[in-house]
């Protein structure tokens, strides 16, 4: 089923657990905006719902018959969106606790958003 993933990659393993810690910060993410705005909120709903929507993208562009490489665009713009997202959510009900979480995961972004544009670069 995933033959063209490790196919595609010098080291399919190594991809896959970067690809893996960046939608675990994802998680962290809606959970973090959860826990300063409530499970049932708009922006905890948007938080999973990109989500969801950055794991299709990915897998859709990185798929070698999927989507062209111009929507990976699309993708970091996304993956851009979660601290902001998390940061209005904790600024709404802040704790210190919350805002070092804020913090990780500008740092996190940062540092996932300089491995899509090595990952994605290599594309078709």
């Amino acid at each position: 089923m995933f033959e063209w993933f490790s196919n595609r990659f010098t080291d399919p393993s190594a991809v896959a657990l970067v690809l893996g810690l960046r939608f675990l910060t994802y998680a962290a993410s809606t959970w973090l905006t959860a826990a300063a705005v409530g499970l049932r909120s708009r922006l905890t709903a948007l938080s999973s719902g990109l989500t969801v929507a950055s794991i299709v993208l990915m897998v859709l562009i990185l798929h070698p018959e999927g989507l062209p490489n111009s929507a990976s665009s699309l993708d970091m713009l996304v993956h851009l969106t979660f601290p902001v997202i998390a940061g209005y959510a904790v600024y709404s009900n802040p704790s210190d606790r919350r805002w070092v979480g804020v913090a990780l995961l500008v740092l996190s972004t940062l540092f996932f958003f300089t491995v899509l544009l090595v990952l994605y670069a290599d594309g078709p």
